[in-house]
């Protein structure tokens, strides 16, 4: 696609939210960060499938603010890398 800056594949997407919430530690990675930083717009989903790779990731409620209201949002905190090789 043009103006495309980087593939966005599941994968991909798995792969730019794990390595943010790396850097992020205990601060974590909102939904709305995820959707606005990352490029990806379903980030439950991709919290789910790094979950089934074997990271361990909580869920932590807040309320974030947007241009127009405020919003109830998952804050996701990455706890464990995953031990499995094979996932």
């Amino acid at each position: 696609m043009k103006g495309m800056k980087h593939p966005n594949t599941s994968t991909a997407q798995r792969e730019r939210f794990l390595t943010s919430l790396e850097s992020a530690g205990g601060r974590g990675i909102s939904t709305l960060e995820a959707r606005n930083l990352l490029d990806i717009l379903h980030p439950s989903g991709r919290i789910k499938e790094l979950r089934e790779q074997g990271y361990e990731i909580t869920t932590i409620w807040s309320r974030e603010q947007t241009a127009t209201r405020e919003h109830r949002v998952a804050r996701y905190v990455l706890i464990s890398e995953s031990d499995c090789d094979a996932c």
